[in-house]
């Protein structure tokens, strides 16, 4: 009686496990110690199917070191590289000085040893005729300066 209400309990709260038939687990097959040591000696007595040569193992645990190598010191090089100075750029940002910069500043900025000489021009100008000059015409220095 308490058999039957414990299967009921049983299979009630864990189906799974009630469905577990209830047989004895030490029963052996019947020959089974006489053909049991010549199994295991067959498994014993059998070559390996896949061994791997040493260099594959190896390798496998090298060529991963080699790449994080090769990556810390690619990404740790210092990057000193010499950078190339362009001419025309420092005309450029000159320019761009010289064009924020009006003509009188521009002259009084300079010394008069360091003023562009005008080849077209031949009459002898005062520094303030020569800046009226310059305004009028809308001449660019820039290209006389630089």
């Amino acid at each position: 009686m308490k058999t039957d209400n414990f299967d009921k309990e049983l299979r009630a709260q864990a189906p799974r496990l009630g469905e577990i038939p209830k047989a004895d687990p030490f029963l052996v097959e019947k020959n089974f110690f006489d053909r049991f040591p010549h199994e295991v000696q067959a498994l014993a007595a059998k070559p390996n199917k896949a061994a791997w040569p040493v260099w594959v193992k190896r390798a496998a645990i090298a060529l991963p070191a080699m790449a994080v190598l090769l990556f810390a010191v690619h990404t740790l090089r210092p990057t000193s590289v010499p950078m190339a100075v362009d001419p025309q750029s420092d005309d450029q940002v000159l320019a761009a000085v010289a064009d924020q910069m009006g003509t009188e500043e521009i002259l009084d900025a300079t010394e008069e040893a360091d003023w562009p000489e005008f080849s077209t021009v031949t009459v002898q100008l005062t520094p303030e005729e020569a800046a009226a000059y310059v305004d009028q015409n809308q001449i660019d220095l820039n290209e006389y300066l630089y």
